[in-house]
Parts: C-alpha cells; sequence; structure tokens
C-alpha cells in the first residue's frame, strides 16, 4: 500500500436488493462471507441508488451527478467525458475494472473481462474475454434457451448453469481477479472495481448453490387487492409489453404461480450465494497479499430486483425494493457498526472514495461517509433522492423522479396527474399510496415543493456541467 493512500476495492453485484444479506436480517439466506466483511465495518441499512436501472445508476455513480444533470435517465450511451476516476489517477492510483462495468473504461488503466450484462455476451463475439473462454473450451454461450426451451417463460428466467462451473460469468471474472490481484506488485495505491453479473436475470447459478435453498423459509410476494388498486396503472405498462416479447431476458407476467415464483427466487437467492463465495476468495487473496488490513473495502449493488413484490418484476421504479440497496464499508481501523439508520446514497460512496483517495470532489453530490464510518457520527443527509427516464424495460411515465425521508417517501411522475406517496413508520412495505389522500396533502405539498426546490436548485448550481458542449 501506499504510504498516503489506502487500496480502495469496489465491488458491486448487479440488480441485488438490500434484503438479501444474512448478516443484514435476511435470515433465509446464506452469505457466510458477506456476513464476515459486515462484522469488521460500517452496515448502512438506508442507502440508496441514483436511479433504478444499471446504465443510469452507473453513470450517476461514476460522474457522481444525478440523471437530471448528466442526461443519463435510463440507457442513453455514456461517452465517460465526465467520470471522476481521473482525479484517482491524479492521485497517483492505479485504476482497474474487471467484470462488469457497463461504462466506458474512462480513468482506468486496465480493464479486464466484460462490462456488459449476461445476456449482451451472447453478441460480442470475439471481442469478449468470456466468449473466448468458452468457445476455447468447446462451448458456446448458452443464453439462447428463449429459442431452444420450450418451457423457457415458465421458468421466469430462472435456469440451471448449464456449462463447467468454471465457466459461469461471474465465476470466470472473480478468478481474473484473484489472477490480476495475485500478479499485482503493489507499486501504487489500488482502485479495483470488481463488478459481478449476478444475480441479475438470468437467475442461472449452478445447482449445488440452489441445492443450499431447498430446506430455507423462502420470503414469497404478499401484494393485496388494495395495493394492487393503489399502484398507477403507468407502472403495469411493462407487463403488457413482455406479454408479447420474446428474448432471453422476457418473463411473462402471466405464467407466474406461486411455485414457479418461488423457483425464481431460490436461483436468485442462490446466485447472491454464489457471488458470496468468490467474494470469499477475494478476501483471502488479499489477505495473503498483504492488502486486506490497511485497505477500504466497499461492497454494494446498482439497483435491487422486484421479484414480484409489488406485483412487479425486474427494476426501473423507484420503490425500495429497487433503489435500496446493500452497502457496507470495511476500512483500516473501523470499529463494527453493523445497521447504521443513516439516510446515505452512492453519491454519498463517490465523495468517501474520493475523500479518502485525496482526490477533489467539490462539484459532484453527496457528502463523504468518512466522518460516519471513522468517528461514528450521524451522516447528515435529511433526504435522499432517485430519478429514472422511461426504458424498453418501463416505457411508462417519461420520468419518476423520488425524494425519501426517514419517514415518508414520494415520487412524482411527470404530468402530476397521479404519483406515489408512503407513510414509511406506518406502511414501510410501501404498500399503500396515498398520494391524492386529502389525510397527508400537506406531506404531498411539502415533500413536492421540497423535490421542486432540489431540482431546480441544482439545475442552476451545476449549469455548467455540460458547457463544453455548448
Amino acid at each position: 500500500m501506499s504510504s498516503e493512500r489506502p487500496n480502495i476495492i469496489f465491488i458491486t453485484a448487479e440488480q441485488q436488493r438490500a434484503d438479501t444479506i444474512r448478516a443484514c436480517g435476511a435470515t433465509w439466506m446464506q452469505t457466510p462471507n458477506l456476513d464476515a466483511l459486515a462484522g469488521e465495518g460500517a452496515v448502512f441499512d438506508k442507502a440508496f441508488a441514483p436511479a433504478a436501472t444499471c446504465v443510469s445508476s452507473r453513470a450517476a455513480f461514476y460522474t457522481g451527478l444525478y440523471p437530471h444533470n448528466s442526461g443519463i435517465y435510463g440507457f442513453q450511451p455514456s461517452s465517460g467525458s465526465l467520470h471522476w476516476l481521473p482525479r484517482l489517477s491524479e492521485q497517483g492510483y492505479h485504476c482497474v475494472s474487471i467484470g462488469k462495468r457497463h461504462l466506458p473504461p474512462t480513468g482506468f488503466d486496465e480493464y479486464l473481462a466484460e462490462h456488459d450484462n449476461k445476456c449482451s455476451l451472447k453478441i460480442r463475439g470475439e471481442d469478449c474475454d468470456w466468449i473466448k473462454a468458452v468457445r476455447a473450451a468447446g462451448y458456446e454461450s448458452p443464453f439462447d434457451l428463449h429459442d431452444t426451451d420450450p418451457d423457457f417463460y415458465d421458468n421466469l428466467g430462472a435456469i440451471v448453469w448449464p456449462l463447467p462451473e468454471e465457466l459461469h460469468p461471474d465465476i470466470y471474472m472473480a478468478d481474473r481477479a484473484l489472477e490480476w490481484l495475485d500478479a499485482w506488485d503493489g507499486r501504487a495505491p489500488l482502485y479495483l472495481h470488481l463488478g459481478f453479473l449476478s444475480p441479475h436475470d438470468l437467475y442461472d447459478p449452478p445447482q449445488r448453490f440452489i441445492d443450499l435453498y431447498d430446506d430455507e423459509d423462502i420470503p414469497m410476494p404478499q401484494v393485496t387487492a388494495e395495493e394492487r388498486a393503489g399502484i398507477p396503472d403507468e407502472l403495469f405498462a411493462q407487463h403488457r409489453r413482455l406479454e408479447a416479447a420474446h428474448g432471453a431476458t422476457v418473463i411473462k407476467p402471466s405464467r407466474a404461480t406461486p411455485e414457479r415464483i418461488r423457483r425464481m427466487r431460490k436461483h436468485y437467492y442462490a446466485s447472491v450465494t454464489m457471488i458470496d463465495e468468490k467474494i470469499g476468495q477475494v478476501v483471502e487473496k488479499l489477505k495473503e497479499k498483504g492488502l486486506y488490513d490497511d485497505a477500504v473495502i466497499i461492497y454494494t449493488s446498482d439497483h435491487g430486483d422486484h421479484l414480484f413484490d409489488h406485483d412487479l418484476i425486474y427494476k426501473g421504479e423507484l420503490y425500495d425494493t429497487i433503489v435500496r440497496v446493500p452497502l457496507m464499508v470495511k476500512a483500516p481501523g473501523v470499529e463494527p457498526q453493523a445497521g447504521r439508520q443513516d439516510l446515505v446514497s452512492h453519491m454519498d460512496v463517490v465523495q468517501y472514495i474520493l475523500d479518502m483517495a485525496g482526490a477533489d470532489g467539490e462539484d459532484l453530490h453527496g457528502t463523504s461517509l468518512r466522518t460516519a464510518v471513522e468517528e461514528g457520527s450521524e451522516h447528515p443527509n435529511r433526504y435522499v433522492f432517485a430519478e429514472e427516464g422511461a426504458t424498453g424495460l418501463r416505457p411508462e411515465p417519461d420520468l419518476l423522479a423520488m425524494i425519501r425521508s426517514h419517514t415518508h417517501k414520494l415520487v412524482y411522475f411527470n404530468g402530476n396527474q397521479t404519483g406515489q406517496l408512503f407513510d414509511l413508520v406506518a406502511d414501510p412495505g410501501e404498500t399503500r399510496n396515498l398520494w391524492g389522500d386529502p389525510a397527508h396533502s400537506q406531506v404531498q405539498a411539502q415533500l413536492t415543493a421540497d423535490l421542486l426546490d432540489w431540482l431546480s436548485s441544482d439545475l442552476h448550481r451545476r449549469r455548467d456541467v455540460l458547457a463544453d458542449a455548448r
């Protein structure tokens, strides 16, 4: 390690909900290595992503800017011109990306394996390291099951990994990370982003991980008629689209039964256990190399997955099932802090990384987690925010914007004809939409005003973010 700067290991899952780590209260989960990591640092139980799909969330993270600043509200391409990673390079960091990044490699000195999602690997051909490994072993990418398996849609995206285990994308990429760490000579402070693709659908772990959940009490969706009636109809446009769609990532809600949903969730949870095993191996390698004790290790996810909670699938909405994410921070000299209730955002994680690296983050969103992590003080956020635009996953409405406090959440739908308001004290599961309820009109008006003030003030404050493009 540099005498002045800590190594920073940033590990991300893809589409992992916050309620999927045993140490954080998910008693049905088998995550011994994440549990061990949680036991050595600060665990934030109210951590939130700034957006609700992979590209928008990752772009917000690596720019330190919300979608209303960058213009990346969904799957819009990123040029990488606004990324903050070059600021780490200016501090002498060697920046490495292994696995999923989903953005241009701006600022990385090395980038290995693959940066897309699982199913796009199928079309990347010889340019993809993982595809090369699969073909060298005598196989083809197994992501054409929607064309070859007559039961594919009945399985709700849950399959058993059909190739040798070492060729699973996550296992392959983690093994590349282990090889890279083994060869790393420590010549500079290190920023390593290890990006897993699971538990994103396809939910495809090897059978041995699925077997671990045979006897677990798998939690199931509990959607009442009252809740269903209160969900704005726009959020079900995706369901209508999917019924006519065809593809490897298509889940048809009409095919869902309790048995199939339980199986889907088993595969999802088993996918988390699969990456947990690889994280344990990475931690052991860091210890073997003498890199662990003095390193900052951060674990989180870009967003969650409904898994039929709220009668919804995939992502794109601003329920806690999507925007609430796991977040744990292990750092030198930090005492364990389980179950912290601070409202924190990925934007605060960006500021923490820059802070620990000695880099400037003054023009970006967020407040560093450093005093919260090192001193146990309360993080000052009154609200957290998230934004998401229409995509092929959620085609309506054009824009969602969230403001969330400890006690309430408001989701603004553009057009202001409908929206969502939840009393999180009385209804932590977000099942009763209070939007338009006269008894809650004052709260709705106040949160709407505070959201508008945040948006308008920030747009003015950062009006020159894209000045070079004028």
